[in-house]
């Protein structure tokens, strides 16, 4: 990851250039710096981002604290659709403020009369669902089923709020029915992201998990259920 830095009156605009992973620890130093400099309003220009992963979310999500909880403001501009996918998964999309062009964005700046603080204050379409869930860690017949709720759900993965979370990289197995499914899919997937509390207060305590070894067939049943309500609500 590249940093490029330019001042547009006393908003500081950092234009990123490539990966943000678990090597992008800079970025929380380098919007430190700025805070430290009295400069506390933020700009990150996406262009020429081309991954963001999961350990680069959670580097985002702690500079994005940092600045909030110094009455700074942080917003992106220019995201990739792809990477705002990634945020819809892990329910940041709600947290982050995201514009599509640098100019709107630090425009935006002038309306900010104050930090929203929040709770403190691709390749498949996400569907946002309230569908009960049950899990367990592996496939082990002993193991209790914990059950939660679906809040989000795509080809790739989906979010469970639950009070029984598990560490990332936990692998689980899980059941959930959709409407219309005569019997509750079976999967397998990774936990990947954990709920912030300060940033999504209404998603926390809840786990992001991307499918593993998921078959063909399960998988399009999914997508078919995402576009037949999809199309089904755009008609409301």
């Amino acid at each position: 990851m590249e940093i490029r830095k330019r001042f547009f009156k006393n908003i500081a605009v950092l234009y990123i250039t490539g990966k943000i992973d678990i090597n992008a620890a800079g970025f929380i130093e380098e919007t430190g710096r700025l805070l430290r400099e009295g400069i506390n309003k933020i700009l990150c220009n996406f262009a020429n981002v081309n991954i963001v992963d999961y350990n680069g979310l959670s580097i985002l999500t702690v500079a994005y604290k940092n600045v909030v909880n110094q009455n700074g403001i942080l917003k992106f501009c220019s995201v990739p659709l792809h990477i705002k996918e990634l945020f819809k998964s892990a329910r940041l999309d709600g947290v982050f403020e995201m514009h599509s062009e640098e100019e709107a964005a630090l425009k935006s700046f002038d309306l900010s009369s104050k930090v929203d603080k929040l709770p403190l204050r691709r390749r498949f379409k996400r569907i946002d669902v309230s569908v009960p869930v049950r899990y367990k860690v592996g496939i082990s017949t002993d193991a209790k089923l914990s059950k939660g709720k679906m809040l989000n759900l795509s080809g790739e993965g989906l979010f469970i709020y639950s009070k029984n979370t598990f560490p990332v990289s936990t692998q689980l197995y899980m059941e959930l029915g959709l409407k219309g499914e005569r019997k509750p899919l079976t999967l397998m997937g990774t936990v990947v992201w954990l709920a912030d509390k300060e940033l999504q207060l209404h998603s926390y305590p809840g786990m992001g998990i991307t499918f593993t070894n998921i078959d063909k067939h399960t998988q399009a049943r999914i997508v078919e259920f995402i576009d037949k309500n999809l199309t089904r609500r755009s008609k409301v």
